[in-house]
């Protein structure tokens, strides 16, 4: 399943999250994503899979 690289809505603390993590990716360390349910997680981890050296293997 292919998905955009485009969010809905502009939540601050959303954005400052996809923004931590586009830091995060290009270090070679594991990162823990916690949260309640709904709200994100899955996107965060995605975008840190395709932002490291890492994004031609497996999701």
């Amino acid at each position: 399943m292919e998905r955009t690289n485009q969010f809905v809505g502009q939540s601050l603390a959303f954005l400052d999250a996809v923004e931590r993590a586009s830091r995060a990716a290009p270090l070679n360390r594991p990162v823990l994503v916690i949260g309640e349910r709904g709200t994100g997680k899955e996107l965060i981890a995605e975008r840190l899979h395709h932002l490291s050296s890492r994004w031609a293997g497996p999701w």
